[in-house]
């Protein structure tokens, strides 16, 4: 037993020179400790935010671009890609709908919007069998708004005209209104051959 005595550690006295620390003492760098955590984490929340809208934004930017593109290169029809360059003549229905006829069998077809119960949708409308059908092309997610826009820019009837497009998206991420777009013009022939 006596020598287990000795493997006990002994208690270390303060000296009456030292001073240890005091309760008001621990208290205060235990608060401080506090506070300085909280001014982190809020900061960490803070940045976690923005990064998130900023990725918001660029998938955004993105969908538009994706969107422009298709609207661009056109829709496949049985094996041929109708395009909207290809056009023989054209007419703005609203300012959400474009209607041109193709230069190979004259039918008529459309790029427009329509909304549903659940969100807003971009079809394009094409002939089938001497039947109008649509495709769709995208569908807004809910909580995203999409806008389109046609706007001619000139030109009379029976000759090249261009035609300006812009696809809009928008939505609320983190309390602030994220936005991606995509702006072009477009030529089309829009002469009888």
């Amino acid at each position: 037993m006596a020598k287990m005595g000795h493997l006990l550690k002994r208690a270390t006295r303060i000296s009456p020179g030292e001073k240890g620390f005091t309760l008001a003492e621990l208290v205060v760098a235990i608060g401080l400790s506090a506070l300085f955590t909280g001014l982190i984490l809020a900061a960490l929340a803070s940045s976690r935010q923005v990064c998130t809208s900023v990725t918001a934004d660029q998938d955004l930017q993105q969908t538009a671009n994706v969107i422009m593109d298709k609207i661009i290169k056109g829709s496949a029809e049985s094996g041929i890609t109708y395009r909207l360059s290809e056009a023989t003549t054209y007419s703005i229905v609203a300012i959400d709908e474009l209607d041109f006829k193709d230069i190979g069998d004259s039918s008529w077809r459309a790029y427009f919007l329509t909304q549903s119960s659940t969100g807003t949708e971009l079809w394009y409308r094409r002939p089938i069998a001497g039947v109008a059908g649509a495709v769709l092309i995208y569908k807004a997610p809910i909580g995203t708004t999409l806008t389109l826009r046609f706007w001619p820019l000139g030109g009379p009837a029976y000759t090249n005209i261009t035609v300006g497009i812009d696809v809009g998206l928008s939505k609320t991420v983190n309390g602030r209104t994220v936005t991606g777009s995509a702006t072009t013009m477009i030529n089309i022939r829009n002469h009888a051959t």
